[in-house]
């Protein structure tokens, strides 16, 4: 960018000019004779390097981060300077020794660059004056000693992450911290190798800590009490080999006694115990429960004290029984309740539950019986409901789905759901996914599947924040182009797909199911249907895979489905298909197997001469 020439600037003490694709050579031109700026901000810019810097001595305040630096000497020359920003930058090798001279740091960015090696004893002890450390996001490697921090009274926030080959040691030394951290953040480090992952036990000396993150940090052994009951608002321990939680009798607890835990991530661990139900007694402020992906045993707790509790993960556990109906009773606010891939059995849902708040409700792979009417009738903001591979029965009414208007992802394969498939799936404004696959539907594929919304369908799905500003990353598992598929982030977004396969559906396939545009996946296959495939597949124009295999389908391939350019997957097996199939654009690409069954198909695919009728000259 050229900067336009500017006098009278000679006193200037606060210079802004973020993101504007300034670089170097604009920037030293404009700043040179700028001796008294006291502040400097230049983030998201296009900068390299740091020597047009160095003559600024007067800076206190120098924010670079979001360029391109490749090195930082220019501004090692900044005695003066307490606030350092460099992070999401170029930089490179070793931390620059350089830095260790800017003695009146307070604050320190140089996270998410390129940096490698060892971090420095001698670097730090002269940087005793820092209130924010921030290095995670790099390649540092060797061992980080948390007593060469002993002499820090001020710091508040420490920033290690995501360093995977650095070894945080805290118990190496006998040290009393002088710094009250507000937040620390060391996941995706090695922590306290030489101590078979111990859990740091300076952090009991901490006390005013609003965020603790050791996750997948390679921590063993039993979190103490003291980590969960007095200390932090949000504690994430997530992907370690923790085996056991130190659990303090209610009885014991002081009564006045109010944790400030908000968010307790537990999950991906080897946590082996039974779950108390007065475990939520001391945590009335408790929002987010994760100790999914462990080895829990027992029922699931009624956490009936839990009553800000938002959010419930206790998937792929072993749990049994039933769910208890104070789980979710009157006057929870419950948003969403993940239970999926246990052992749990009993009515769904259970008597006396409060539906009206849930978003999601996950209770896929276990053994819940009855009907979900009452689900569908009275939970008007739901967003996510996966009930898959249960034992749930009955029919699902017209009219019951179209209380929850925001529904994007509805999944009741695998289940003993019988009767129609119900209209009201049409009425809804955002659906992405849907599986009815594996069930006793009868009656015809719904007619209704033209609206609007199916042809300019809202991609509303991401990662949602939860309390604490934790972000829960949704995936759905589902079965397209022959496999099971799990999408997640961007593909998740992007992705529409309807699964009616293996029920006992009749009639043909309805035209008006050609104009849903996006849709990207549809399989039909294992029914009844009768009739020719629509010519409206003509329109499928994002389709990747259609599977209308193990039917009673007639009359020829329409060859206009070789124009559906991003077709993968086709499958027509076992049908009563006739004539030549179309060898051309991405059929070319199908084999003899998605043809199979179809006893007057014909076609170099299938190695099946067409005879026709001799030609008159």
């Amino acid at each position: 960018m050229r900067m336009p020439r500017y006098t009278g600037l000679d006193k200037l003490k606060i210079l802004r000019l973020s993101h504007n694709k300034m670089t170097d050579d604009g920037v030293a031109a404009l700043v040179h004779n700028l001796i008294t700026l006291s502040e400097l901000h230049l983030d998201g810019n296009q900068l390299l390097y740091s020597n047009w810097i160095s003559n600024l001595t007067s800076l206190k305040v120098v924010d670079l981060s979001m360029n391109t630096l490749h090195e930082v000497n220019g501004i090692c020359k900044l005695r003066k300077v307490e606030f350092l920003n460099l992070g999401a930058n170029m930089l490179h090798g070793i931390i620059n020794p350089c830095l260790g001279k800017l003695h009146r740091l307070n604050y320190l960015n140089m996270g998410h660059n390129f940096l490698r090696g060892e971090i420095s004893s001698n670097l730090l002890a002269n940087l005793t004056r820092l209130q924010t450390i921030h290095l995670g996001g790099n390649n540092l490697t060797g061992t980080f000693v948390f007593s060469w921090l002993a002499n820090y009274s001020m710091l508040s926030e420490l920033v290690l992450s995501n360093n995977p080959e650095l070894e945080i040691e805290t118990e190496l030394e006998t040290w009393t911290p002088l710094f009250q951290l507000e937040y620390l953040d060391l996941s995706d480090c090695i922590i306290n190798k030489r101590r078979n992952g111990a859990i740091p036990a300076f952090l009991s000396t901490q006390m005013g800590l609003s965020g603790i993150d050791l996750s997948r940090c390679s921590l063993r052994g039993t979190v103490p009490s003291w980590l969960i009951y007095n200390l932090s608002d949000i504690l994430l321990l997530q992907g370690n080999n923790i085996d056991f939680i130190e659990m303090v009798p209610v009885k014991w607890l002081d009564g006045n006694m109010t944790s400030v835990l908000q968010v307790l991530d537990l999950s991906n661990n080897r946590i082996s115990m039974v779950i108390p139900d007065d475990f939520a007694s001391p945590f009335a402020s408790m929002e987010y429960l994760d100790m999914s992906s462990n080895l829990l045993y027992g029922g699931v707790p009624s956490l009936a004290e839990a009553t800000s509790l938002q959010v419930l993960d206790l998937s792929f556990n072993r749990l049994t029984g039933e769910i208890p109906p104070s789980l979710n009773g009157n006057g929870s606010i419950l948003t969403s309740l993940l239970l999926s891939d246990n052992d749990l059995t009993g009515p769904m849902p259970p008597s006396r539950w409060s539906l009206t708040e849930l978003v999601h409700l996950i209770l896929e792979n276990n053994r819940f019986s009855g009907n979900l009417s009452s689900v569908l009738s009275s939970s008007s903001q739901l967003k996510e409901l996966n009930v898959r591979n249960n034992d749930l029965s009955g029919i699902i009414h017209d009219g019951i789905l179209s209380s929850s208007q925001d529904l994007g992802i509805v999944l009741l394969g695998g289940n003993d759901f019988h009767g129609a498939i119900p209209f009201g799936l049409c009425s809804n404004n955002h659906l992405h996914f849907l599986d009815l696959s594996n069930n006793r539907f009868s009656g015809e594929v719904p007619s209704c599947f033209y609206n609007d919304y199916w042809t300019d369908l809202p991609l509303y799905i991401n990662d949602e924040p939860f309390p604490g500003n934790v972000t829960r990353s949704m995936s759905v598992d589902f079965t397209t182009k022959g496999e099971n598929l799990t999408y997640k982030g961007e593909p998740l977004v992007l992705m529409t797909a309807i699964d009616l396969s293996m029920n006992q559906l009749t009639g043909t396939i309805p035209q008006p199911i050609g104009f849903l545009r996006q849709l990207k996946s549809l399989n039909l296959s294992h029914n009844h249907l009768v009739g020719p495939i629509p010519e409206t597949f003509l329109y499928l124009e994002d389709m990747e895979s259609l599977d209308l295999s193990h039917n009673h389908l007639n009359g020829s391939l329409p060859v206009h489905l070789t124009n559906l350019s991003f077709l993968c997957y086709f499958n027509v097996a076992y049908n009563n298909l006739s004539g030549m199939i179309p060898f051309q654009s991405q059929f070319m690409t199908f084999n003899a197997s998605s043809f199979e069954g179809n006893c007057n198909l014909c076609g170099e695919i299938i190695n099946k001469n067409c005879s026709t009728p001799h030609k008159q000259e």
